[in-house]
């Protein structure tokens, strides 16, 4: 997967050609992964970019990946709450479906948007990717996957918890089931791949095992039940 979402390149591209960033700007993306989202904002913007993520293999790659923008970019290993960052300092900060790094079930989306328009400039763009349920999650699908119903809210939820502390959604958009049948069911390949590859590797047989729980579930409830959002707030003066 190019990205560690539904949506596909393209709908994150389209987004991206929509934003008026520049070589001045600063931008930050928390759960930067592999370093794609900002592979693709130093080429469009040139600008100043700061990435963070837990995962230093993840980090080496995307340090390979924007070598040619290595005076314009910084990476941190680390978790974002011990990162210290000056309030109003970036043009635009992202985190596409890592709000889990901003804390516990239940409060890491109102985290997040809060810790980010701190260190957001006014006129500024907070960009968010983040789950949310498209009906009332079945108790046995929450059983069979281990997902807590508190973890996600309803599309309409996401949004207010922006309006709620005085930002502005001026867009969203939702992935659909075609995106999110491939994002899943390519999960389900490269694992099933691995193991073929692999056969004697107990840890790879456990992750096909989980892997295909996972899709069972995907497929009699989580199709219509969980949806992913892309949410693009703007920090007013």
């Amino acid at each position: 997967m190019v990205f560690n979402n539904p949506f596909s390149p393209e709908r994150i591209d389209n987004l991206l050609d929509e934003l008026w960033l520049t070589n001045d700007s600063k931008i930050l993306d928390v759960g930067c992964g592999e370093g794609e989202l900002i592979s693709r904002l130093l080429q469009r913007f040139n600008c100043q970019s700061v990435g963070v993520d837990v995962d230093e293999t993840a980090v080496q790659i995307a340090q390979q990946k924007t070598a040619n923008f290595a005076s314009k970019v910084t990476f941190h290993t680390a978790p974002f709450a011990d990162i210290s960052f000056p309030a109003n300092h970036f043009d635009a900060c992202f985190s596409l479906g890592a709000t889990h790094a901003f804390g516990e079930v239940g409060k890491a989306l109102d985290n997040a948007l809060t810790s980010l328009k701190a260190i957001t400039k006014p006129s500024g763009l907070i960009i968010l990717g983040d789950g949310y349920w498209r009906q009332e999650p079945d108790p046995a699908y929450l059983q069979m996957t281990g997902i807590d119903k508190k973890e996600l809210r309803s599309h309409a939820e996401n949004i207010a918890a922006g309006q709620k502390i005085g930002l502005e959604c001026i867009y969203a958009i939702i992935a659909s089931r075609q995106e999110w049948d491939h994002f899943e069911g390519a999960f389900g390949l490269a694992a099933e791949r691995e193991l073929l590859q692999n056969p004697d590797d107990a840890q790879l047989a456990e992750k096909v095992r989980r892997r295909r729980i996972w899709k069972n579930a995907y497929w009699q409830w989580g199709r219509e039940t969980m949806g992913f959002g892309l949410y693009v707030f703007l920090v007013e003066k």
